[in-house]
């Protein structure tokens, strides 16, 4: 019995040896999750301000990868021999969807913020599997792309499952300067010392 995944990607017409090695497709997938899992576990394991030092970059981070993964049907409309021009209006008209929602997701306060991050990558994987039943993809991107998929959209959602979010400050706040000294990262201890 064949999986979705492997039917999704063996239904379209191979276009020859894949040009992109999977091992290097993998490695490079791996290093971009990286900074998911480290601000994830970072944003989990602080509290008040200093989970907003995790939680920001984890926002930034996630929108600017929605982008990129967004911008990857920008490429395949422009270059894959094989599409119709359907098939191009659709995907580019697509790939512009992520980076809205990312740009968005920064405007939220923490907790929806990393929700519409999360739904975003699950809704382009799902666009990717219609991608790859009209156009032939290398054997190893729907796996790789469930893969990343989850481990993203679950760093991502961490921080909102362990409920830390709701514990922490806003971070717009702070970050303009105008948040009140009861929000304000505390001062090292040699400074404190100090006074």
């Amino acid at each position: 019995m064949n999986s979705p995944i492997a039917s999704a990607t063996s239904a379209a017409p191979r276009m020859g040896a894949d040009l992109i090695p999977a091992g290097t497709a993998r490695l490079l997938v791996g290093g971009g999750l990286l900074p998911f899992v480290t601000l994830s576990g970072g944003s989990v394991v602080m509290d008040g301000a200093h989970a907003a030092l995790f939680h920001y970059p984890l926002v930034a981070y996630g929108a600017v990868i929605l982008s990129f993964v967004g911008a990857l049907h920008w490429g395949i409309a422009l270059s894959h021999p094989a599409a119709s021009l359907r098939d191009r209006k659709v995907m580019i008209g697509w790939s512009v969807v992520p980076a809205l929602l990312g740009w968005a997701a920064m405007l939220l306060m923490p907790g929806p913020d990393l929700l519409v991050l999360a739904t975003a990558f699950w809704a382009h994987l799902g666009f990717d599997f219609r991608a790859a039943r009209r156009l032939a993809m290398p054997g190893w991107y729907l796996p790789l792309r469930c893969v990343a998929t989850a481990v993203a959209s679950l760093s991502l959602l961490l921080p909102v499952i362990t409920g830390n979010e709701g514990d922490m400050v806003d971070p717009h706040q702070w970050l303009k300067g105008s948040a009140t000294s009861a929000q304000r990262l505390p001062a090292p201890a040699s400074a404190q010392t100090a006074l």
